[in-house]
């Protein structure tokens, strides 16, 4: 009997201790806001490990990336006017490597401001910048590599210099310049996507070096899958236009939410496209002994396409932890919605 009186008054003092809890909470306005802020915490917590991951997963494969790279270059003998062309496509697509290295800690270092709610604009504008830069190395080093130049080539050439031109008008104080710029954006994102709808620009530098990189599933610039990132890119020009065009709270909601779509269309396909792409290389790691394109190379050369396939797992993780933030991102965007609502 006289356990079941203390498990009773046990049960008692925890239903009165809820009630308190959520009076406290009805009726305290601290309270109540630190509830509503319980979801942002969450989103900027999990930024803050997705820029992580993904920055390092832009690093480290990139690595791997300019030590091939760094290999192909040394085999090269200056014996014709098409060996130039060739060293030149592939010089500019270890550019390409090492300014996406660059990318990397540019993610790292807008999740850690953004966690720290400390300014990202300025981040975000250089990154763009560095991208572009990336993108117009690519560009003309997959116009020098290709047999012949190709619509996707010269889009691939002319959209990152409309981005930079978008993110000059952006930084402008006139209203009527940063609408020319969204326009431009989204323009210079459609001819984005075109250009890879149809071209993976690192399978061009691998297919000249050696046959059997033909079969390999490159991914696009972007490290997810070339198809996916044509549909990011033109939905992304959209929402940072109408981000940087919104000048109240109401339509803040919206253009979160069309981000939290972005993050999980994007997250899938770095998802997939690096657990595709990590053993595929594997596949011709083992291989190597009997069929190109490693037969006949040296050894080390093996552990280095072993590092590249190894470190897009890195990628893998930061797709699921994308698919996370994109969900708590809805959920977040819900509730301001609800917000503006009852106001």
């Amino acid at each position: 009997m006289g356990k079941s009186r203390t498990s009773l008054n046990i049960e008692k003092d925890k239903t009165e201790k809820l009630r308190n809890i959520a009076s406290a909470s009805a009726s305290d306005p601290v309270a109540a806001s630190a509830l509503a802020k319980m979801p942002k915490t969450i989103v900027r917590r999990l930024a803050l490990w997705a820029s992580v991951i993904l920055g390092l997963g832009y690093i480290l494969p990139n690595v791997a990336i300019i030590v091939l790279l760094t290999y192909l270059l040394s085999t090269f003998t200056v014996a014709s006017q098409e060996i130039v062309i060739q060293m030149s496509g592939t010089i500019l697509f270890m550019v390409a490597s090492i300014i996406s290295v660059a990318l990397g800690v540019f993610i790292m270092n807008w999740g850690i401001r953004y966690y720290t709610n400390a300014s990202c604009r300025e981040v975000v504008f250089e990154g763009v910048i560095f991208a572009s830069f990336y993108l117009f190395c690519l560009g003309i080093g997959s116009a020098l590599l290709a047999p012949q130049i190709d619509l996707s080539e010269l889009l691939l050439i002319i959209s990152p210099v409309l981005i930079m031109v978008c993110v000059a008008l952006y930084t402008m104080p006139s209203f009527s310049h940063r609408i020319i710029g969204a326009l431009l954006g989204i323009v210079s994102g459609v001819s984005l996507a075109i250009a890879m709808f149809h071209l993976q620009p690192l399978k061009l530098v691998f297919v000249n070096w050696n046959s059997g990189w033909e079969n390999i599933p490159f991914l696009g610039p972007f490290m997810s899958l070339a198809l996916s990132e044509g549909m990011v890119v033109i939905l992304g020009s959209i929402a940072a236009s109408i981000h940087l065009l919104s000048s109240g709270q109401k339509t803040k909601p919206a253009s979160y939410a069309l981000f939290s779509i972005i993050g999980l269309l994007y997250g899938i396909s770095l998802f997939i496209g690096a657990f595709l792409l990590s053993f595929s290389l594997l596949n011709i790691v083992w291989k190597a002994p009997w069929v190109p394109p490693l037969y006949g190379l040296p050894p080390w050369i093996f552990s280095v396409v072993i590092l590249w396939s190894a470190s897009l797992f890195m990628l893998e993780i930061g797709g699921f932890v994308l698919i996370a933030l994109s969900c708590a991102g809805f959920i977040s965007a819900a509730k301001e919605f609800s917000q503006l609502h009852l106001t």
